[in-house]
């Protein structure tokens, strides 16, 4: 298994897949039940898609403060600890579900104190990854991190819409309460390294955000790298807010056949996940990433538009297949272009338009589809995705043959360093992975004349 999945040679790595796996199928059981029990309390998609926004606006605002705490912290303690908090919001949520006495604000409050607890977590978890694997392989590391996450999704809404046709809503949420616990002893428990930034005491808060912006600004392929990202949260993932308003409205397969859309959706994303994982182990390229947010819009635009349940279910595996070859190829491409010091910052900026923009992705597709309809909303926004897909190409032709490996940023650091070097140490490989993150700091300043808009090239900066 180790050398057809090489990141899987790391024990540390194993058993940090292995946690993430069980909290990621407590948290779709949860999502799955949560999004019933929203349409059952309101049987308006407005406010369904207004819980999903109000999950989703601490994204929007802290996505950038919490890559400074992931990069500042110690991220064994800073997950252990977001996944016991999670615990107690599932389990009040799972208390009052029981007990029949939940009612829509209630559930909305929960959504946004564990919208708040997730934004924290996330740039920790994903520089968690790279920390424990070798660089070589961190492009598998994450494809079977989305393996796991889409194994989950296919185990967690069946399990969550069974429970449900058999009157246990609550179900997935004390399932979920259980799960949390567990996997905060796990990572407790993990010997994941300590970032050497954390210790860094005299730093501010907003140079630290300043560091990473700058550092995307400089590098016009990263810039697009996580622009590009906003396009699929505001025009694409609303869609899986909406899912239960398929099921029950428009396909009428009730609560089975809402567990029936969202595992077939992670199908797709497992088998892409485990090939990504297996066939490019080190990453992926520019050119998949266009070619996933291609498949990407035309999937949705298919699913948005049939009626026929085989049709829909087909279209969906597909959409879960595209979704890990773009977010996959993103994910990997960003982290061996940022220098270690800098990676929960840089992928904050990266969380934020991947996921902060959701809400108002949410919150417009909610509105609009009350006059017009949830499919006809989906099936413009993967128009409108096909069509940015294409103007990104046009405007930085260089996405395409974007590879897996350093930016120039980090290339020109490494080569400094190297001749920098006194002699007989030019071959030292401990000062050669320090490069990137001795590099930046020092250079700081220069680019804090860089004012061109992400939109320019300001130079050749292709990897």
């Amino acid at each position: 298994m180790a050398s057809r999945f090489p990141a899987l040679a790391s024990p540390i790595y194993r058993r940090f897949l292995l946690a993430s796996m069980l909290a990621t199928l407590g948290a779709f059981m949860q999502a799955t039940a949560q999004g019933w029990l929203v349409l059952q309390l309101t049987s308006s998609p407005a406010l369904l898609g207004l819980v999903g926004a109000i999950a989703g606006l601490p994204t929007l605002f802290l996505a950038a403060v919490a890559g400074v705490l992931a990069d500042r912290m110690d991220r064994r303690r800073l997950l252990a600890w977001g996944y016991w908090v999670g615990a107690i919001l599932a389990g009040l949520l799972a208390l009052l579900t029981s007990l029949g006495i939940v009612v829509y604000w209630e559930v909305a409050l929960i959504a946004l104190l564990g919208g708040i607890v997730i934004t924290v977590q996330m740039p920790a978890s994903q520089a968690t990854v790279s920390s424990i694997v070798d660089r070589e392989v961190i492009g598998g590391a994450i494809a079977l991190n989305s393996a796991q996450y889409n194994l989950a999704r296919i185990i967690g809404p069946s399990l969550a819409g069974l429970s449900i046709a058999a009157g246990g809503l609550a179900l997935g949420f004390w399932a979920n309460a259980v799960a949390l616990i567990a996997v905060g002893f796990v990572i407790a428990r993990l010997p994941i390294p300590v970032n050497r930034a954390g210790s860094r005491a005299s730093a501010a808060l907003w140079g630290d955000l300043q560091d990473g912006v700058r550092y995307v600004i400089a590098d016009p392929i990263l810039s697009m790298l996580v622009v590009l990202a906003a396009v699929p949260a505001l025009f694409v993932l609303p869609y899986l807010t909406f899912l239960p308003v398929f099921a029950r409205d428009i396909l009428v397969i009730g609560a089975p056949g809402l567990g029936l859309l969202t595992g077939s959706i992670g199908v797709g994303a497992l088998a892409g996940a485990l090939l990504m994982a297996g066939l490019r182990p080190s990453g992926g390229s520019g050119r998949l990433l266009l070619l996933g947010l291609g498949a990407i819009a035309l999937s949705l635009f298919v699913f948005a538009t049939s009626r026929v349940v085989t049709i829909s279910v087909l279209a969906l595996a597909v959409l879960g297949a595209s979704q890990v070859a773009y977010y996959s190829t993103t994910n990997t491409l960003i982290q061996l272009r940022v220098p270690p010091r800098l990676r929960g910052r840089v992928h904050s900026l990266y969380v934020l338009t991947s996921i902060g923009l959701l809400p108002i992705g949410n919150l417009a597709t909610g509105a609009i589809a009350e006059a017009t309809g949830v499919p006809l909303v989906l099936a413009v926004g993967a128009v409108i995705t096909l069509g940015m897909a294409a103007i990104a190409v046009l405007v930085r032709p260089a996405l395409r043959d974007v590879t897996a490996g350093p930016s120039p940023l980090q290339h020109r650091a490494m080569t400094a360093t190297h001749r920098a070097l006194p002699a007989g140490r030019a071959d030292d490989p401990s000062a050669a992975r320090a490069a990137p993150e001795t590099f930046f700091p020092a250079a700081a300043s220069d680019m804090t004349n860089d004012r061109s808009p992400i939109g320019t090239e300001p130079g050749d900066q292709i990897p």
